[in-house]
Parts: structure tokens; C-alpha cells; sequence
């Protein structure tokens, strides 16, 4: 499958997406009259007319929220979970933005039916699926995958190589088919590299090698190319007409953030360290206090119930209360419903023989310190709803990295094993969710868990942490990789 094809096939699902739109649409004004005995306010098809929004205002939004969401992009996880959570995220950006404009466009709403939009919701977000899953069987029939990886050869031979690939193999498996590495050389990073993807040919032959496993994109370690195997490298992609990525400071101690700036005419890369803006902290701060508090009101029956069968089905207390490192290496008391059996901490030492993972993490797999009802509560991730107290009263946000035991780590808060990750992620709080949680689970490594978090706080914005938030909701829903 060649890039060319891969973007038609985008194509053709948005244009399925606004088919879909079109037919709820059409099917909540035809409905919302007919229900009108379910609803306060009774409705005529006449009055339905006027109440409804334009569909060319809604089709138009979509149009918008669609990229600007990566709605036609690869995501991780299960096809069917990734496909609903962005059908609903965007359905609902649409509408909540449809919903402000005619506010303002519409004499402050009147006469604007929110039931309409309910009704339109729920039929989107239906009838979307519906089309998505037709339009699969249509391509699979043809031949052809729908939203596949970009096949990637990878350009390089040295540790940098062996760097970018374990980078990439982690955090971009459905979005990249790493189909194989060029060398420099015949025989060069055998030795380096490990296999862990095939070495298929040197960059001599790198045409032939791009028409042979049908790449879309070619990424080069720019440390490890002298610059007239750079320049080759350029003009072949440049002439095959497809997109060529260079690394830039993979071996850094320092982490920075790029962009290219113009310089008497010269484009130049710029380097920044990576420093969260002032109005960014205040702007997250003001979220979390908003959202916790909400999610506190709602979350109160369920955390209620929880609480009685802890303190019914187990001996000892209902919260399960820990030091654990916060923003600036800093220590505070982390709350969560307790899980294991009481004095679970004082058994940690006789089971760190099977201890599963590595660098600062600890995990067991079927720990026999838990109970029951922890086991139950860890799978849909219950036992984290007291940490909504911890991002209420700062010490944590609801989006960042993930809150490590104070024992794991050194008594600064930092880490002389990983200086650089730890001096990094000590710049924000640390998060009841994250990309580390949302993407990799329990099941992802040390390893994994410092590119997700390096990944995060690089690119950190208000957008990631929304993107972050309703991806956690099918995660934590399929219940996979949570220990």
C-alpha cells in the first residue's frame, strides 16, 4: 500500500463520516417530532425545521474538528475502542461548537432544541461506526488496509540508530511499520543495531530499496551520515517525492524543543529547553480544580459503596496512603483505596525475586497481596478515584506522569540512574492519568514509561491533556494491562 493510496482511503472515510452526519441528521428532525412524548416540550416537523441548526454549518465544522483532532489517523489499541473514542470526541467537539455559535447566532439560542442535539449525538456517533465498519469490510474485501502504518525504512547504522528504533517501536507501533534499516556500509551496525529490525541493504541501493518494500517515509540518524551520504540521501527522497525525517540530538543529555527559524534567509533549527509558560501552569491548575471538583460531586455514590465493601471484605483501613514524588522532586501523601491486604508494604521485600519490570517500577503479576475486591477495583482502575483528592488539593493534575513511591527514588526526588528523564518530568505534577497509562498500561516497561513521559512533557498543551483524558475512558473501560 503506497502513501498516495493511503490518502484516498482517508478520503474515503471522511467522506463516509459526512455521509453518516447527513443520514443522523436527517433521521433526529424525523425523529424528534415522533418522540415528542418523551420530551417536556412537544414538537411539530414545521417547528423541528426552525429549531434545528443549519447541517451545512454542522458538516462544516466537522470538516474543522476532524484534522485538527487527527480523527483520520492511526491510534493504538483496539480497533473497535480507538474507532468509538474518535467518533465521540469528535461528535462531541462538533456539537458543543454548533452549540456556541448558534447561541450567539440565534439570539442567545432561542429557540434552538437541545433535545435535537441529544438525539443527533447518539445517532452520529451510530451511525459513524456503521459506515466506518462497511467501509473496512469494503477495503479488506479489495485488498487493501484501510488506516495502516507508513512503512518506514530507518537510515543509520550506529547506537543513535539503535536508539530511534527502540523510540519508535514504543511509542508509534500502529502508526509505523518499521520494515527495515539501511546502512551506511555492507556489514556496519550488525553488531550495534542487536536485529531488532532486518538490515536490508546499504544506502547505495536506497531507490531500489524504497520501490521494493513500498516505503512512505525515510527517517536518517543525522549523527551517524557523513554529510555527502546526507545530501544522497535528501535527493532521493526528494526525487521519489516522498517525506524525509532527520534526527536531531537523539544522544543529548539535554532535552529541547525544535523549530526552524529564518535567519537572513537561512533556515536554521532552533533549540529551546523544554519549559512549561507560566499561563500554561494556570491554565492547567484552573482545569484540574474545575474537573476534580465535578468529577468528586459525581464519583461520590461509587466512591461510598467502594469504601463499605473495603471495610466489609478485608481487615484493616479503607484508604491506602503513601509517600510518593510530586513537581520539584517534592514528597506528599498519595491516597488510594487500599487493594492489598493490610501491612501489604512490609511483604514487598520477599517478593522482589518476581518482580516483572525494571528501573523504578515494581510490579508482580497475580500479587498475592491483593484482595479480591482489589483485584476487581484495579481493573477498571477504582482504586485511583481517591487521587482526585490529590489533584484537588495540588499536590497532583489530572494529566502527567506517573506518581512514583518515594522509596523508589532518591531522597531528592530524583534519580542518579536517569538524570535527564527524572530533572524533566520534576518540572510538572504528576498525573491520576497520562500517555504512559493510556497507551502502554501496566503492560509497558521502565523503558516505555521515560519515552511516554519525556514524549509528554515535550509537547505538552491543554489539547493533549483533553486528548489524553478521553482516551482514558476506553482504556480504563477494556480494563487491559491495569495490574
Amino acid at each position: 500500500m503506497n502513501f498516495a493510496w493511503r490518502r484516498d482511503v482517508r478520503l474515503l472515510f471522511l467522506l463516509a463520516d459526512l455521509i453518516a452526519i447527513t443520514l443522523a441528521f436527517d433521521a433526529a428532525k424525523l425523529l424528534r417530532p415522533a418522540l415528542s412524548g418523551f420530551f417536556p416540550l412537544a414538537m411539530t416537523p414545521a417547528q423541528m425545521e426552525h429549531a434545528a441548526p443549519p447541517l451545512g454549518l454542522v458538516l462544516l465544522l466537522w470538516l474543522g474538528a476532524g484534522p485538527w483532532i487527527r480523527l483520520y489517523r492511526p491510534r493504538r489499541g483496539s480497533p473497535l475502542l480507538a474507532s468509538l473514542s474518535q467518533c465521540v470526541e469528535a461528535m462531541a467537539l462538533v456539537l458543543i461548537l454548533t452549540i456556541v455559535l448558534i447561541f450567539f447566532l440565534r439570539d442567545f439560542g432561542d429557540a434552538f432544541s437541545r433535545s435535537f442535539i441529544f438525539l443527533f449525538g447518539l445517532l452520529g456517533v451510530g451511525t459513524m461506526l456503521a459506515g466506518r465498519a462497511l467501509l473496512g469490510l469494503v477495503l479488506r474485501a479489495a485488498g487493501k488496509s484501510a488506516l495502516g502504518a507508513e512503512r518506514t525504512l530507518i537510515v543509520g547504522s550506529g547506537e543513535a540508530a539503535r536508539v530511534l528504533i527502540e523510540r519508535l517501536e514504543a511509542t508509534a507501533r500502529s502508526s509505523m511499520n518499521l520494515c527495515g534499516v539501511v546502512t551506511p556500509a555492507e556489514g556496519a551496525g550488525a553488531g550495534v543495531l542487536g536485529n531488532p529490525i532486518a538490515i536490508v541493504g546499504t544506502l547505495s541501493s536506497l531507490p531500489a530499496l524504497i520501490n521494493q518494500h513500498r516505503a512512505d517515509r525515510v527517517i536518517a540518524v543525522d549523527e551517524e551520515l557523513p554529510a555527502g551520504l546526507m545530501r544522497e540521501c535528501v535527493a532521493v527522497c526528494a526525487r521519489m517525492g516522498i517525506p524525509l525525517n532527520r534526527t536531531v540530538g537523539l544522544l543529548d543529555e539535554t532535552l529541547t524543543r525544535l523549530s526552524v527559524a529564518e535567519i537572513a534567509d537561512l533556515p536554521l533549527l532552533e533549540q529551546r529547553g523544554v519549559e512549561l509558560t507560566k499561563l500554561q501552569l494556570v491554565g492547567k491548575r484552573g482545569f484540574d480544580l474545575a474537573a476534580s471538583a465535578a468529577l468528586l460531586a459525581l464519583a461520590a455514590p461509587v466512591m461510598l459503596l467502594l469504601a463499605i465493601l473495603i471495610k466489609y471484605t478485608s481487615r484493616g483501613p479503607i484508604l491506602y496512603a503513601a509517600q510518593r514524588v510530586g513537581r520539584g522532586g517534592r514528597h506528599f501523601k498519595f491516597y488510594k483505596f487500599r487493594s492489598m491486604v493490610a501491612g501489604a508494604d512490609t511483604r514487598r521485600e520477599e517478593l522482589s525475586g518476581r518482580n516483572e519490570q525494571e528501573g523504578h517500577l515494581f510490579k508482580v503479576i497475580l500479587d498475592p497481596r491483593v484482595t479480591p475486591l482489589g483485584r476487581l477495583m484495579r481493573r477498571f482502575s477504582l482504586d485511583e478515584l481517591p487521587q482526585l483528592l490529590n489533584v484537588l488539593l495540588g499536590d497532583m493534575s489530572l494529566v502527567g506522569p506517573r506518581p512514583l513511591p518515594a522509596a523508589d527514588l532518591d531522597p531528592d526526588g530524583l534519580s542518579a540512574d536517569h538524570k535527564v528523564w527524572a530533572r524533566l518530568r520534576s518540572k510538572v505534577r504528576p498525573g491520576l492519568t497520562g500517555l504512559w497509562q493510556v497507551r502502554g498500561r501496566s503492560e509497558a516497561g521502565f523503558a516505555e514509561m521515560v519515552v511516554f513521559d519525556v514524549a509528554y512533557i515535550r509537547r505538552f498543551s491543554i489539547r493533549l491533556d483533553m486528548k489524553i483524558l478521553l482516551e482514558t475512558i476506553p482504556a480504563v473501560l477494556s480494563g487491559k494491562g491495569a495490574c
